[in-house]
């Protein structure tokens, strides 16, 4: 049972921060509802409350940003060790994929030994799977199928043999993969990345399919007839500015001896280890952004609260929108 004094304690410094995580937020999403959420996940999951405070609301902040709440259907915060851990699960992907404008539905879905599964490839391929309502078995494959706004249809099909592949070369141990509650879900992520190689997607929807690459090596498991896309702007700049890479440096904010990594308003350009300057990193995401039609209401959550930083990614917008 959570500790009531150390429940309160949270609950008075996860306000303390809701300066910051309203700026990160979506605006459909109030930030007191958010953070209802986040304690309850909290009072949920005791554990959570061992966890290094500073992972804690570092996951906090990371979910925000991502537009989704950790409610164990769009993500989850989950204790591994001494660190607390942003998962977005299936449900977030989903959720983004239909605000992406290009993805009409998305299903993933994990198969069971004893379920009745055939599918085939070729010039007429198909899924058909039926579910048993009895014992499930064991898990023998996961899938994916996406309708385009073009009315084609997409799938991808992954053995346990495929996903074990990818799970095996995964860095680190202490991870969701060994988990056998957040197993599927993280078996329904791996084909959902790697089917998300073909499909057309928005830079949140590819922001957040990468927001925990580090437990998946999909090099050499894709299917050979799937050609990765070519990598943007956005994904060389994330290579240089690395937020997860930022959250190692003790640069953030301290709440109550808790130091949060605000990646809302910190200096992402300490991390590039180049020439880059944070203005520069904003006005080429900027220039990005116009390129591809988008709005200027995709201002990033991280530029808002920086004068000097959105007003670099809106000149580069601009000249983006002419070319």
């Amino acid at each position: 049972m959570a500790d009531k004094n150390e429940v309160a304690v949270v609950r008075e410094q996860l306000s303390k921060m809701e300066h910051e995580i309203s700026s990160a937020l979506p605006a459909h999403i109030p930030v007191e509802r958010f953070n209802r959420v986040v304690m309850t996940a909290i009072q949920g999951n005791p554990k959570l409350l061992e966890c290094n405070r500073r992972s804690l609301f570092n996951s906090c902040m990371k979910a925000a940003q991502d537009g989704l709440l950790p409610d164990g259907r769009e993500g989850a915060i989950v204790p591994y060790k001494a660190d607390a851990q942003w998962l977005p699960m299936i449900g977030g992907l989903r959720k983004k994929a239909r605000n992406s404008g290009e993805i009409a539905t998305w299903d993933v879905h994990a198969v069971y030994e004893n379920d009745n599964f055939d599918f085939e490839l070729g010039d007429n391929p198909f899924i058909r799977h039926k579910p048993t309502l009895d014992v499930k078995g064991k898990l023998i494959a996961v899938y994916s199928i996406a309708t385009l706004k073009s009315g084609e249809i997409s799938r991808d099909v992954m053995s346990v043999h495929d996903v074990e592949a990818v799970r095996t070369k995964s860095r680190g141990t202490n991870t969701p993969w060994a988990d056998p509650v957040f197993y599927p879900e993280m078996a329904k992520k791996t084909v959902a990345k790697r089917h998300a190689k073909v499909l057309p997607t928005s830079t949140d929807l590819d922001d957040l399919l990468r927001r925990d690459d580090v437990l998946y090596d999909l090099e050499g498991s894709s299917d050979k007839a799937a050609t990765p896309k070519r990598r943007g702007l956005n994904e060389r700049l994330n290579d240089l500015v690395s937020d997860d890479a930022a959250g190692a440096q003790d640069d953030g904010k301290t709440i109550d001896g808790a130091v949060v990594d605000d990646d809302t308003t910190k200096d992402e350009g300490d991390d590039a280890g180049g020439d880059m300057t944070p203005v520069d990193a904003a006005r080429a995401e900027g220039l990005e952004a116009g390129q591809k039609g988008m709005t200027r209401k995709a201002l990033p959550a991280k530029y808002r609260s920086d004068k000097d930083l959105s007003a670099a990614w809106l000149s580069g917008f601009e000249e983006g929108a002419k070319a």
